[in-house]
């Protein structure tokens, strides 16, 4: 993943114990956005290794958490064509780019779709 940052992120359903959420690569100052997260989320660079920021509440009932890495920021939020193309990283730590995401007119209906990238290192 050269030219990209890696980022820990962890979540919590009280803001004090923590579980490990999954790790995502972004460009440097893009954000990121996470599917499913609970009501607290933080991260942490991991190279070089940084400390974790402060926890960040949910912001409303939306389906999505735009994480703004640089400004420390969370937005809950319907992902649009603004935000093709960034990684989304999901409950069990994988991590994909926004394809598509289509939702009715009533809002009650909705597809998306990622893609999934992989890179074998040279042992294999």
């Amino acid at each position: 993943m050269e030219g990209e940052i890696a980022w820990a992120v962890e979540t919590s359903k009280d803001g004090e114990r923590w579980r490990f959420f999954g790790k995502a690569w972004t460009k440097p100052d893009e954000p990121l956005l996470l599917h499913g997260a609970p009501r607290y989320v933080r991260y942490r660079r991991l190279d070089p290794p940084g400390e974790w920021c402060a926890a960040l509440e949910r912001t409303g009932t939306e389906p999505m958490a735009l994480l703004d890495l640089s400004a420390g920021t969370r937005r809950e939020l319907w992902p649009g064509p603004d935000h093709h193309g960034l990684p989304v990283l999901l409950p069990g730590g994988e991590e994909g780019r926004l394809i598509r995401f289509e939702r009715s007119p009533e809002g009650d209906r909705w597809t998306w779709a990622l893609e999934f990238r992989g890179l074998r290192g040279p042992s294999g």
